[in-house]
């Protein structure tokens, strides 16, 4: 069951990114762009493989929004493309190489000038050649399974150097991530710079013609969301080869519009851990309430950037009961140490949600489906997928 988890977890994440692909496939002004990426894996434990110079190919095709959709006009016709990397970490033996399949939007097309700069936004899935393996690459902590989700942004300019082609060139940071799906999962965090061009068969208009939209009055929503996670109970490093528990994780929040595009949250949620139960009655933890001080309570704040019936959430909490991680951190005698601590107190959350009714003109009730990587102060801890209904 855990594993149809992730595999419903990661179909709900491509179902959420389709949309604005499918609205695009109509569009007149398409666009096929190679670069060439050299970075640097971000060092963050002494016990890791080394890299040496990794670099990528990346190739994004891309489609301009011409208007034929409302949210071409709120988000200033923005591009929407996928894209294709190959990268190359510079240690074949330990690290091997990593392709990456990423749904991504660019916005500030439409920049008035040529070193206006672009914003790109992309979420999808990395598939590593080499991953952690007890007996074959025991120091390989970065990466602890073949699928991992994949997301970056990046900056860049476009300078013409003729009709159709276009340079460019800018910054970008990735991470590579399974959300504590398998251990060991320090993750990859890789800037790098990149270089190349941009080929439009078609010429781009100078300037889209941008309409005021109408949206209706927005209004406080309550809404209920509920599904399941799963994680192993480990640190980034370890052990390995631990059981995969389940995680039911419940949210309870008032939602508000502000415009067309930000969607604010407010709300608690409650995720009870199989993994801190059986953990609980093997070590003999607590005598009672055994599974209410598996169960971690929080309230959160979170935005929505809402895209056509697509929308990314981004949010942060402070669990004010966490019962089981207070005696664990205490009984190890790391209740003084700051990491621990904030890992206790501090929760966030990244995910895409796909809504039945696009939210934007949506005054009944609605549905939608996510996906999400839930956080304590920047270590994953589980990935989930939920059900949501607003009302």
């Amino acid at each position: 069951m855990r594993f149809f988890t992730f595999i419903i977890v990661i179909t709900n994440l491509f179902t959420a990114l389709a949309q604005p692909v499918k609205d695009s496939l109509s569009f007149r002004y398409w666009s096929i762009e190679p670069s060439f990426h050299l970075g640097h894996i971000v060092n963050i434990s002494e016990d890791v493989p080394k890299s040496v110079n990794p670099f990528s190919m990346e190739l994004d095709i891309a489609v301009q929004t011409n208007g034929s959709k409302d949210w071409h006009h709120i988000f200033g016709f923005p591009k929407v493309g996928c894209s294709l990397f190959v990268w190359d970490f510079g240690n074949r033996k330990e690290l091997g190489r990593m392709a990456g399949v990423v749904p991504n939007i660019t916005f500030n097309t439409q920049g008035s000038q040529w070193y206006s700069p672009r914003v790109n936004l992309g979420l999808g899935l990395a598939f590593f050649e080499k991953q952690y393996n007890y007996d074959s690459n025991p120091s390989d902590f970065y990466i602890g399974s073949t699928i991992t989700a994949f997301a970056f942004a990046s900056v860049y300019i476009q300078p013409s150097i003729g009709r159709h082609l276009n340079i460019k060139t800018g910054f970008m940071v990735s991470h590579c991530s399974n959300g504590h799906y398998q251990v060991p999962n320090m993750g990859i965090n890789l800037p790098s710079v990149f270089l190349g061009l941009a080929y439009a068969p078609r010429e781009l208009p100078k300037r889209f013609t941008r309409k005021d939209i109408k949206v209706p009055k927005s209004k406080i929503r309550f809404n209920i969301r509920a599904g399941i996670g799963v994680h192993e109970l480990a640190d980034t490093k370890g052990p390995v080869l631990t059981p995969k528990y389940a995680i039911y994780v419940n949210d309870i929040y008032l939602s508000k519009r502000y415009g067309k595009a930000s969607n604010m949250q407010l709300g608690i949620e409650v995720n009870h851990y199989n993994s801190f139960y059986n953990y609980i009655v093997n070590n003999d933890y607590f005598s009672s309430q055994q599974k209410l001080k598996a169960t971690v309570i929080g309230v959160f704040i979170a935005h929505e950037l809402m895209i056509s019936h697509f929308s990314l959430l981004t949010q942060g909490g402070i669990n004010v009961y966490n019962q089981f991680y207070n005696k664990y951190i205490e009984r190890n005698g790391k209740s003084n140490d700051f990491q621990n601590v904030t890992k206790k107190i501090f929760s966030t959350r990244l995910g895409v949600q796909y809504y039945l009714f696009d939210p934007k003109y949506c005054t009944r009730s609605n549905v939608y489906i996510g996906a999400y990587i839930k956080a304590n102060f920047g270590q994953a801890d589980f990935i989930c997928s939920q059900i949501g209904v607003v009302f």
